[in-house]
């Protein structure tokens, strides 16, 4: 199917063989009607019934989805203090058979009790949910520690050297020092004082530390003034967007805590502390400008969108990069702040294009594949044709109808996610609401006349 743009040029070229106008009547309103497919045609339809108010569901303002690794899909609420969970199938979630309590999420609070309003959340493979409330912290909380439940917590571990020196040591960096240097442990001492702090919301990764701050101050940003806007991470590293530096800050996990959890096992449990400026300002392709959402690919590159020109997408590291002029994903004038970038299976590439309303589809080589979140609308229009008859022109009024696609569904959507079975899921922002697509073969794009 033609694009709107493609269309017009068509027109454009008949306007400039017949050197005849053409008047196109444009719909008063939107038609919306159920499509259907001809033989291998796809289209992204939408699931019902859509995440809202009107089917009980209380967003106020769905700022970032990300499926988590065990397929709850969790939603940020920029509005509410709240991170709500839910199944696939729309159940809102607490707590489950499997132990999983998510009680914590619901209201939000920093270890002062200060309300937190998430902006962006990712959840990584040691199922920690990262939450960035766009100020200069990162915040995490753990849905494993919250199933099994922690016992104790290590106080201090004896150390015994290669000659049988016992040494009883509290720090972490000591503790690794020694080991480095063929120490051994020999045991441990624990403590079940203050565990709820490992099973609520805590810091991650705090700019204000001064420690921390000095070595921010190391990549030439300025600590007060960072603005954590979008989150991904692998192995044992976690990259935040800052949008104030225009900067994408890679932090490397540090072990602070040793746990034993109500099964037993002994876990170490982290923080972050920066290790180096992964990608840094500029306007050129593989630079940053106003970082908004970020995602990692299998082959281990970052993906990111941004606010900032020239380039609202970008793709740093891995297998292969986006050129500007060859790849449809770095047109320069395809987006209005694209705020959100996720992969499927596949390598599909989508990206939440919020000034359009629109989620737009791109296959993995950042070739244009589909819009999401669209209407297709029929639009009636005529045009005058000219046929030479002898010396003379005959003039003769032609009807036609195409289909265009009008983004009057979504309203400034935020986010895009998706699951392992295809589906779709869009934090349609301005109306308070989700919505959920799934690409179908089995509609036809005709229409009853």
């Amino acid at each position: 199917m033609r694009s709107l743009k493609q269309y017009l040029s068509f027109c454009l070229l008949v306007i400039a063989i017949t050197a005849c106008g053409v008047k196109v009547d444009l719909p008063t309103e939107t038609v919306e009607f159920d499509p259907v497919f001809g033989a291998g045609d796809t289209s992204y339809i939408r699931i019902s019934p859509d995440w809202d108010a009107a089917n009980g569901y209380a967003f106020s303002s769905p700022w970032d989805i990300v499926i988590g690794t065990d397929g709850y899909v969790f939603v940020a609420d920029h509005d509410q203090p709240s991170i709500h969970v839910l199944s696939t199938s729309g159940t809102e979630i607490s707590a489950d058979d499997y132990g999983n309590d998510f009680g914590a999420l619901a209201n939000l609070v920093d270890e002062s009790g200060s309300d937190v309003y998430p902006y962006a959340i990712h959840q990584d493979d040691r199922l920690n949910l990262f939450i960035a409330d766009s100020s200069n912290r990162l915040m995490v909380w753990n849905q494993y520690l919250n199933n099994v439940g922690v016992d104790s917590m290590a106080t201090s571990v004896r150390l015994e050297s290669p000659d049988g020196t016992l040494l009883w040591v509290v720090g972490f960096d000591s503790i690794n020092a020694l080991q480095d240097e063929n120490w051994t442990i020999d045991s441990i001492g624990w403590s079940d004082d203050n565990l709820d702090y490992w099973l609520s919301p805590r810091l991650f990764w705090d700019a204000r530390d001064s420690l921390e701050a000095i070595e921010i101050a190391r990549h030439f940003i300025d600590p007060v003034n960072v603005q954590l806007t979008g989150i991904s991470s692998t192995g044992d590293k976690c990259f935040v967007a800052d949008a104030n530096s225009n900067a994408i800050l890679e932090l490397q996990y540090v072990p602070v805590a040793l746990l034993l959890t109500g099964e037993g096992d002994q876990i170490l449990v982290h923080s972050g502390r920066i290790s180096s400026r992964a990608v840094s300002p500029g306007t050129g392709n593989g630079t940053v400008n106003d970082p908004r959402g970020m995602t990692r690919g299998k082959d281990d590159a970052l993906f990111y969108t941004q606010w900032g020109e020239n380039f609202s997408v970008h793709k740093v590291g891995g297998s292969s990069g986006f050129e500007y002029g060859e790849d449809e994903i770095m047109e320069i004038e395809r987006y209005e702040m694209a705020s959100d970038v996720s992969l499927d299976v596949l390598g599909n590439i989508y990206i939440a294009d919020t000034g359009h309303d629109r989620i737009q589809q791109f296959n993995p080589s950042g070739k244009f594949t589909f819009n999401i979140g669209m209407n297709r609308v029929l639009v009636d229009s005529t045009f005058l044709d000219s046929i030479l008859i002898g010396s003379d022109y005959e003039y003769i009024d032609r009807d036609t109808t195409y289909q265009v696609e009008v983004a009057d569904i979504l309203n400034g959507p935020r986010s895009v996610a998706v699951d392992g079975t295809g589906v779709v899921y869009i934090a349609d922002t301005k109306h308070h609401r989700v919505m959920r697509y799934r690409l179908s073969t089995e509609l036809d794009y005709t229409t009853e006349e």
